[in-house]
């Protein structure tokens, strides 16, 4: 039976990735905070913060520039990083959707298959789809971070960042499988895949921090598990950069402009104004989301098998 699984999901597997247009639109929207950035985001950021100083009463020095350069790098990175951890499992769910309106899922009931066998393939290729690319876009993160000198990542950072990783696709991965799971056509599907393609970089804090949204739509980010899978890898991969503004200015500027800079980017979240939300927290979150969707899709495969 293991057998008849790792071939049906390596099966879903291929298809995925030579459905090129399919992994292209997966990596979109990383590929448009990346864009973004590039053209004007990075450069907005980068003037704002040193603005900021300059109101402090801080002669920016280059040594400064360059950590806040360094500091708006890994937040775009998160951004990207983040989106690729919910586009890529939601494009992977497509297979779902081809199977069904090409009859292959039929195929599947009439086999002597177990029905529940096709439905956990799917999952299974979905993370492993997150996974592998996922795994590359963060690869592609800690490559730009130490070719362009912002590398301040710890050895505890980089493998609490795989952890991150593993803990959003698979969040993601059963979010996105549950609600695939209730579409029949091919139209529908892609109506899907177009807005949240859209909106999930805004609502996770990728295109601007969350904390410039009015108050009503931070809150919102709050119910989306994606906002916590950004939060942690913020954590873990601009911490290093947050202590290198620090101590890069004077003491009596440096700590304060810190904590206020992992306020505004987000590094913690304000819970409805009755408590601030930390990494442990989020993780949590993250593994709650996993195993309650994970539950729903259970019970959905077997009120259908009824």
């Amino acid at each position: 039976m293991m057998y008849a699984l790792w071939r049906l999901t390596l099966r879903n597997w291929k298809v995925f990735v030579k459905d090129r247009a399919n992994v292209f639109f997966a990596l979109l929207a990383p590929l448009i905070v990346l864009a973004l950035y590039v053209l004007f985001l990075g450069r907005i950021q980068v003037d704002g913060l040193l603005a900021s100083l300059e109101g402090m009463g801080v002669d920016p020095s280059a040594e400064v520039e360059a950590a806040v350069q360094s500091f708006c790098d890994s937040w775009m990175l998160v951004g990207s990083l983040s989106c690729a951890c919910i586009t890529v499992p939601l494009c992977a769910c497509g297979i779902m959707i081809q199977d069904k309106s090409r009859g292959i899922s039929a195929e599947y009931l009439a086999s002597p298959l177990p029905r529940w066998l096709p439905a956990v393939s799917y999952f299974c290729a979905v993370v492993f789809a997150g996974l592998i690319i996922g795994g590359i876009v963060f690869g592609v993160c800690l490559v730009w971070l130490a070719v362009t000198g912002s590398w301040f990542l710890t050895a505890a950072d980089v493998f609490g960042s795989l952890g991150t990783l593993v803990l959003s696709v698979l969040s993601s991965s059963t979010l996105l499988v549950f609600v695939v799971g209730f579409f029949r056509s091919q139209g529908a599907f892609t109506g899907l895949n177009v807005i949240f393609g859209t909106v999930v970089g805004f609502l996770i804090g990728a295109y601007m921090p969350i904390t410039y949204f009015p108050e009503g739509v931070q809150y919102f980010t709050l119910l989306i598990p994606g906002s916590y899978s950004a939060g942690l890898f913020r954590n873990f991969m601009m911490q290093g950069a947050l202590d290198n503004i620090a101590s890069a200015l004077p003491a009596s500027v440096g700590e304060p402009f810190a904590d206020a800079l992992a306020a505004e980017f987000s590094m913690t979240f304000d819970f409805f104004g009755v408590a601030e939300i930390g990494p442990p927290v989020m993780a949590a979150v993250l593994a709650g989301a996993f195993l309650l969707f994970g539950a729903l899709c259970v019970l959905v495969s077997a009120l259908r098998r009824k």
